[in-house]
Parts: C-alpha cells; structure tokens; sequence
C-alpha cells in the first residue's frame, strides 16, 4: 500500500477519534445537566477545530502548487502563453477571493461563537454591502474576459492567404491529415465520392468517373456495381431467411437453434435495411450524375486538378515558428481535435467544416530537452523494458476530446515539430496519396488533366481504408 493511502486512512481515523471524543463530551455535558456551559464550551470547541481546519486547508492550497509543479505541462504555442497567463490570472484572482472568504469564514466561526449573555444583531439590507459585492466581480470579470477575448482572436481570426494549412479529418477512431503538394492547394471535396480509394472524396475526373463505376456498374471493366449487387441480395435474402427458419424448425438442440437464432436476426435486420441502401446509393449516383457534367469540368479546369498532388502522412508534421491554419472536418460522429501542449482544441463536426490557427515556438527535440530536466520524466513508461526516460521518447500527441464511440480512447496521433530544414526534407519523402490508388480505380483511361506516371502499382496506404460503408454518410445529403 502507497504512503499516500497510508496518509488517508490515518486522517480518517483522526477524523473519527476526534467525532467520537466530541460526542463523548456531549453526553457528559448533558447527564451535567447544564445547557449553557455546555453549548458555551461546544462553540469553543467546534471554533477552534474549524480555525484549525482553515489553517491546515490554506497551507494545502499552496501546498499543491509546489508540490505538482513538475506535472504541469508547459505551453509549446505563441498564444499558448496567453492562455496560461489567463489561467494564471483567473486562478490569482480566484484565490483572493477564496483565501479571504475562507479566512473570515473560520474566524468568525471563533470569534463570534455563542457566548452566554452575548446579543446578536440583525440587519436585513444594505445598500453599501450590495454595491460593493456587485461592482468589484463585475470590474474583475470583465477583465478576465477582455484577456480571453485575446487569445481567441489569435487562434480564431481569419488567416492570411499565404497561411501554412493542413486539412484533418476525424473517423471512427483515427485522425487524417491531408497536405497540399507542389501546388499549394488542397484539392475540393465532395462526400459523394467518399469511397475505399476515395476516403475523403477528393474531387478529380477520375475519381468522379470511378465513384460512377463503383455504383451503377461497367461492363467493360468486369464491375456489377453496389446498386444491382443490392437489389440481387434483396431478392435472395427472402429464401435464405426461409431456410435458417426451417432449419430452426428442425432443430432439437437448444444450443445450435440459438445460434440459427442469431442469425435469422441478422437476415431479418439487414432485409429491413436494404431497401434504404439502394435508395442512398441511387440518390448518391444521381447527385454525382447532376454535379459533374461536361460543362462542370470545363469551368472548373484548374480546381479539379488541384487533389492530384495532395499527400496524407500518417503523422502530422508543422515548422516551427511558421503559423498553422488547421481545417477540421468529421465523416461520421463528432469527435474533438485537441492538441495540449499547443493549449488548443476544436470540434470535428459532420458537415460542418471548423478551424483554428497555432504558431508552435517549440520543436520535438527542444522539448524533449525540456523534460529531460524534470524529475519526473526520467522513469521508463510502463512496460518498457528498455528502460528508456520517458523524455527521450516524447512526442507531441493529439487525442479526442470528444467521445465517440468504443474505440474512443485509440485516437491518438503524433504531431511532430520539426526546424524548418527537417520540414523540408520531410515534404520531399511525401509522395502524393493518388499515386498509391490511381492503379485501383475502375476507369476506362486517365484524363487528359491527371499527371503523368512513369509508374502505377497498386500500394496500400494508411488512409485507404478509411470508409468501408458510405451509406451513412452519403444519407446525410439526403
């Protein structure tokens, strides 16, 4: 058992020891048979045992402050510090007030304890004691709040055009980030398109073309389609049902009918909800089939290309000292973008697009170094057997702080800050995300707009699975 169970379970047992005593004292006092002594001698001792507890309460208080000094985590972005200064200042003020009210609450309770022959003396209103207790919070609020309303704007105001951006995307249970290639720009998205080798439905020709293949079908390219695959599954799923029913029927063990049970359920459900997957994914073809006309591509010649160069690491990377322009987006639940060293976080909403800006002043390494002074990095994580500090193997996280769903506690995503030269040569490792499926995709030929490949291969990569079911997200257009 720790010390500091050890510590509690100590006081507790004052705690009661002292009860006990008290009412020991009590009953004495009233078999005595005098009740003025007796409340007389209580007040003393429930205001003395109160000033003590004041005093042992405030010297805890600060107590605190030192003691956990080393778990504080200190801020790695420019508005970082102004946040900190604006918990900083809240918690000051928070203080004085709590200090001086505690203080005059415990002493009151000596000073002014019931004494025999002591009058009281009552005053329902004060004009002065009102003014006082609304004017001063009123003055020290609206301060605080003019201090937040600067590091709001910081991190909210709008961006200049030139602003580093980095686009994510929160999923059931793992974050995506897309980064502009050569070009600068961050392809358009449409969720129409959402599919395996589209997670996150970038708009080009091909893609269009494929999510059209994918859906109604081409018989050149050997591909049936999801919607006639949908409507042949509702016309067998009656006659399985039929069957695991009979067998059900037939069946004289109890264990093996429960079974056939389950799984009459799950025929029964997917039945149910047959009909409303083809309609989302008709619905879905003839919005594509609406949107992307020849006229469509013809106005929009250089927007479409602009995804082609766009690449998804499977860590987030941002220079140091350079500001970050962080476009959030969700594609099924909503989930929170929180990075805590930056002292920022956002939700990741379905449909609706949010944002928030940062400028981190610290990179990876300089942090690591920062940690590396504090006495409580220098253990090994658990479970490590290499018993490395934890110092040496830290790395900014990014976690949700919205939850989710099962999986909640997995979304975790490594930011790493890097100078600007390791940045650099970290961009050229990139390789865009469409040369890892354009060898998938289920069309006729590229368009006369997709780059160039010397190469084309089939080659998994950590964001082309990401949806494996757009029916839900395709309703959401409905």
């Amino acid at each position: 058992m720790s010390i500091g169970w050890l510590i509690f379970i100590a006081v507790v047992l004052i705690i009661i020891v002292l009860f006990q005593v008290t009412r020991t004292l009590d009953l004495v006092s009233q078999l005595r048979g005098n009740d003025d002594e007796r409340e007389e001698h209580n007040s003393k001792v429930n205001g003395i045992a109160l000033f003590i507890f004041m005093v042992l309460g405030v010297y805890a208080y600060f107590w605190c402050f030192g003691h956990f000094k080393n778990s504080n985590l200190p801020p790695a972005s420019e508005h970082g510090y102004l946040i900190e200064d604006m918990i900083l200042w809240t918690l000051i003020v928070c203080s004085i007030v709590f200090i001086i009210c505690n203080i005059l609450l415990f002493t009151f309770s000596l000073i002014y304890r019931y004494k025999k022959g002591r009058e009281t003396v009552h005053f329902a209103h004060s004009n002065k004691l009102e003014f006082i207790w609304t004017i001063i919070p009123t003055i020290v609020l609206t301060g605080l709040v003019i201090f937040g309303l600067q590091a709001w704007t910081k991190i909210m105001s709008m961006p200049d055009e030139d602003t580093f951006t980095v686009e994510v995307t929160g999923q059931q249970f793992f974050w995506t980030t897309r980064y502009p290639g050569a070009d600068g720009k961050l392809g358009a998205r449409d969720y129409n398109l959402i599919c395996p080798d589209n997670p996150l439905g970038i708009i080009t020709k091909e893609f269009v073309e494929h999510r059209i293949n994918l859906l109604q079908g081409n018989a050149k390219l050997d591909v049936k389609g999801e919607i006639k695959v949908l409507e042949e599954r509702k016309e067998i799923l009656p006659g399985l049902i039929d069957s695991i029913q009979q067998l059900i029927e037939m069946r004289q063990n109890r264990y093996r009918s429960e079974d056939l049970k389950d799984e009459l359920d799950e025929l029964e459900d997917e039945l149910d909800d047959i009909d409303s997957h083809i309609i989302t994914r008709v619905k879905n073809l003839d919005r594509i089939n609406t949107i992307y006309t020849p006229e469509y591509f013809v106005s929009h010649q250089d927007e479409i290309t602009w995804g082609y160069d766009d690449f998804m690491p499977s860590e987030m990377h941002v220079p140091v000292n350079e500001e970050v322009l962080l476009k959030i987006q969700a594609l099924d639940v909503l989930h929170n973008f929180y990075i805590v060293h930056m002292k920022v976080k956002m939700d990741a909403v379905p449909g609706m697009p949010t944002f928030f800006k940062f400028t981190p002043i610290t990179t990876t390494a300089e942090m690591r170094e920062v940690y590396s002074k504090n006495p409580l990095w220098q253990q090994p994580k658990e479970g490590d057997e290499t018993k490395t500090p934890k110092w040496k193997n830290f790395q900014y996280e990014i976690a949700c702080a919205e939850l989710c769903g099962t999986g909640h506690s997995a979304m975790k995503y490594i930011l790493v800050v890097d100078t600007e030269a390791e940045y650099e040569e970290w961009v050229t490792t990139q390789k865009p995300a469409w040369n890892n499926v354009v060898g998938n995709l289920k069309i006729e030929g590229l368009s006369e707009l997709a780059p160039k490949l010397k190469s084309v291969e089939p080659v998994a990569t950590d964001s082309i699975n990401l949806v494996t079911d757009t029916s839900t997200i395709a309703s959401k257009g409905n």
